[in-house]
């Protein structure tokens, strides 16, 4: 399967290189295909009915990953404005 994501961005980005771009921005296209994607991403996670189930727990870690990011970025950052401006 990865291998067919790879094919399809190297596809995209070589076609990008020598095809001439400009109508995409002017019709709103990848606005278009990002929500289509999007829908059919909700579509596929909706109809699991095992993954459906566990919803609440992928939540609740999905928080919390997303909290210790942060609060780990932060914390890394203000320890090294700290040592930087010492020096």
């Amino acid at each position: 399967m990865i291998w067919w994501v790879l094919i399809v961005f190297f596809a995209g980005f070589f076609a990008g290189k020598f095809i001439n771009t400009k109508w995409i921005g002017r019709y709103n296209i990848i606005l278009v295909l990002t929500m289509l994607l999007l829908f059919s991403l909700g579509l596929k996670i909706g109809s699991n009915d095992e993954l459906f189930s566990k919803i609440d727990s992928i939540i609740f870690f999905g928080l919390l990953i997303a909290l210790a990011g942060g609060a780990g970025s932060f914390l890394v950052g203000y320890i090294i404005e700290r040592v930087v401006n010492k020096k």
